[in-house]
């Protein structure tokens, strides 16, 4: 048996620690060769490939070191595989495949990397393939992967972001002018990573974050408005969060463009810019000082983790091997058994699950301010806890390089 990995989409913070569950379950279920590809599906298309060095894995603790080394180590594409099961591309990347004798293929990645292995399941069977087994293994700092209870990911991005926000609330509450500054957080259309954010009011006798916008429960301008005034009155600085995807309901926000630019291979528009859009109108409304903070990429790939996030990315890759071993098109899910004590259980659910579908918060969670902030906190909690010691050398993090631990496929 042959295994060959891949990671697609944008990068999260555990990413790595899924391809060390994945390559340590490899090794366990000895596989006799065990490749990476390089950007993807792309690196399969253009015979760009790795193999890990097994010896070098075991002996330099590889694994513990892919678990503190935040972004895709094998990069990464956005690369949209043809509808047509017929089309010439999957003839050409099965013969790649077989070029190797790979047997089993894993696909690290969100929604779109769902898509992947679906279409190659699909394609698969097009063509009477029963030797070769396709499966992927969740990531996504969105959490908006159906299926699961939270995505690989997240649970690192919302302790950055909940951890950034107690320092910029330490920064603008020293000033005695009223103040409000304005936090974008990622998310495409679904508002998780922004409503992770009420985390940081846990236990605090007054709020760090003041107001929330999410794309699940739009408002007017004019309400928005009264709110961040009514803010500014009770509190003098005022911190908002706000999701990338929030549109007010009259869509005044999106006066000036919004959308910078299109991924290359599933055109999703890359969302920026409506926490400027925002500070512009309290500012010229409520004429008080205003600042706007896109966190953007940092989010992604913040060298702060999740202890807890870590560890489910680590099992995940291991039960996306096994889940695929004897079988095909299966993703391992996380279900959560209860938040107190935080006990998770793990499933497996084919690619369809999955692929071109977004879970959004629930919309019975916005029945109030309290509501929803109660909820988010006992679902965002258990995911922050414990931390991760990385490495420094002269000062600086010092990571782990694929170099380290692979060598070159020549063929």
């Amino acid at each position: 048996m042959n295994l060959l990995i891949a990671q697609s989409g944008g990068p999260t913070a555990v990413i790595n620690a899924t391809l060390a569950g994945a390559i340590t379950e490899a090794l366990e279920q000895h596989f006799t060769h065990i490749y990476g590809s390089l950007n993807g599906i792309t690196g399969i298309m253009e015979n760009r490939l790795v193999e890990i060095d097994r010896e070098a894995f075991c002996e330099k603790e590889v694994a513990e070191a892919l678990k503190r080394r935040p972004s895709s180590i094998l990069r990464s594409c956005r690369f949209q595989l043809p509808s047509d099961p017929d089309d010439v591309f999957y003839d050409h990347l099965f013969a790649n495949l077989r070029a190797l004798a790979i047997t089993h293929l894993i696909y690290i990645g969100g929604n779109d990397s769902m898509d992947t292995v679906m279409k190659l399941n699909i394609a698969m069977r097009q063509r009477g393939i029963t030797d070769l087994h396709i499966g992927g293994a969740p990531k996504t700092i969105d959490n908006d992967l159906c299926g699961m209870d939270h995505s690989p990911g997240f649970a690192s991005a919302a302790k950055y972001v909940n951890n950034t926000l107690i320092t910029i609330r330490n920064d603008i509450a020293i000033y005695a002018e009223p103040s409000c500054t304005i936090v974008e957080i990622m998310g495409r259309n679904a508002g998780w990573l922004a409503a992770s954010a009420v985390a940081c009011n846990g236990g605090q006798t007054e709020r760090r974050v003041d107001l929330l916008y999410l794309g699940e429960h739009p408002q007017s301008l004019d309400a928005m408005m009264e709110e961040i005034a009514a803010a500014v009155k009770s509190h003098r600085n005022v911190l908002v969060a706000i999701s990338e995807g929030y549109r007010d309901i009259e869509r005044l926000l999106e006066r000036r463009e919004t959308v910078a630019s299109q991924d290359a291979g599933f055109h999703h528009p890359v969302l920026s810019g409506v926490a400027a859009n925002l500070a512009d109108e309290v500012h010229t409304r409520l004429g008080i000082k205003t600042r706007s903070v896109e966190l953007s990429i940092t989010q992604r790939t913040a060298a702060l983790l999740s202890a807890t996030d870590v560890e489910e990315a680590f099992l995940l890759g291991r039960k996306a091997v096994l889940a695929n071993l004897h079988d095909t098109n299966r993703i391992p899910v996380l279900l959560r058994e209860s938040s107190d004590p935080y006990t998770v259980t793990y499933d497996a659910v084919p690619s369809e699950t999955i692929a071109n579908r977004e879970k959004k918060i629930p919309q019975d969670w916005f029945q109030d301010r309290d509501t929803l902030e109660q909820k988010m906190c006992t679902y965002v909690l258990p995911l922050l806890q414990g931390e991760v010691a990385q490495r420094y050398e002269n000062g600086l993090l010092k990571f782990i390089a694929l170099e380290d631990f692979t060598k070159e496929v020549v063929r």
